[in-house]
């Protein structure tokens, strides 16, 4: 009975640790994806490239939430940093296009 007892309490020690370390949503890393993707938005330029990475920083973006509405906030953290990174080459281009016209 007292090794029952033993092995129980360490499964559920165990278990409590686990929950305890279980990744949490990517509240920051959202907030930052979605700031660059407005700070992007909002430099007037006719880049199609720009247009087409934004676009795509943009869908990224909606992928991460979708992700964290399943939970899956690991996934949901790449494709939020994504997006910021996406979104940051975007106003790049755009900036660099207006500097060269």
């Amino acid at each position: 009975m007292q090794v029952f007892l033993i092995k129980y309490l360490s499964i559920m020690a165990v278990a409590v640790l686990f929950t305890a370390c279980a990744v949490k949503p990517p509240v920051q890393e959202m907030a930052e994806a979605r700031s660059a993707i407005e700070s992007a938005q909002q430099i007037s330029n006719n880049s199609p490239k720009a247009k087409l990475i934004l676009k795509s920083a943009e869908a990224s973006l909606k992928e991460a939430a979708d992700a964290i509405d399943m939970e899956r906030y690991e996934k949901a953290r790449r494709k939020a940093v994504e997006a910021k990174r996406k979104a940051q080459k975007a106003a790049r281009i755009q900036r660099s296009s207006t500097r060269s016209n």
